[in-house]
C-alpha cells in the first residue's frame, strides 16, 4: 500500500496555524505600530515572514494575501493584493531554506528585506500609486529607509529562533 504525498494546505493543523498567523498579521497591522497618513510602521509583516519561514512560499502567500484582503476590505484594489502576494512570496523564497550559521542568517534577512524594500515598496508600489492616483510621495522613500533596519533585525531574530518555532508550531 502506497501513501500519497499530501499538499501543503491539506492538513487541518497547518490551515489552523496559517489562519492564526493571518489573524495575528491583521491585528499587528491595524492596532500595533505607528499609523499616520504620511508614515506607517507596523509589525504586520512578521506573521507573514514566519509563515514563509515555516511553510514556504505557499503558506506565506496564503497568509499575506488573506491578511491584505481582510484588512483592506473597505478600499480593496486587486493590484495592491497582487503586491501583497509578491511580498509574501519573497518572504517564502528567502526565509524558508534553513540558514547554516548566524552570518548566513544575517545575510538572508538583510537581502530579503532589501529586495522587498527596493523592488516591492519603493518600486512597484510607488509605480502603482502613480498609475492609479497620479500621486508621488517622496516621504515613502524616507519611511522605507527608516523602517528597513527594524524589519531586517526582526527577520534576523525570527531566523535565529527558527528551531524553537518549528518545535512549538509544527
Amino acid at each position: 500500500m502506497t501513501t500519497k504525498k499530501r499538499g501543503l494546505l491539506s492538513s487541518t493543523k497547518t490551515l489552523v496555524i496559517l489562519s492564526l498567523l493571518c489573524a495575528l498579521s491583521i491585528v499587528l497591522e491595524k492596532f500595533v505600530g505607528i499609523n499616520t497618513p504620511v508614515f506607517r510602521l507596523n509589525l504586520g509583516y512578521l506573521p507573514v515572514a514566519l509563515s514563509g519561514m515555516l511553510f514556504g512560499v505557499g503558506g506565506a502567500v496564503f497568509v499575506g494575501t488573506l491578511a491584505d484582503l481582510i484588512s483592506h476590505m473597505q478600499y480593496f484594489n486587486i493590484f495592491f493584493a497582487l503586491l501583497a502576494m509578491v511580498e509574501s512570496a519573497i518572504y517564502g523564497l528567502f526565509l524558508n531554506p534553513i540558514a547554516k550559521d548566524k552570518k548566513d542568517m544575517l545575510k538572508k534577512s538583510i537581502t530579503c528585506q532589501l529586495v522587498i524594500t527596493l523592488i516591492v515598496h519603493a518600486g512597484m508600489n510607488t509605480l502603482l500609486l502613480w498609475v492609479l492616483y497620479r500621486s508621488f510621495n517622496p516621504i515613502r522613500f524616507v519611511s522605507g529607509a527608516l523602517s528597513f533596519p527594524l524589519r531586517a533585525a526582526t527577520l534576523y531574530f525570527l531566523l535565529k529562533y527558527r528551531e524553537q518555532f518549528e518545535k512549538q508550531i509544527i
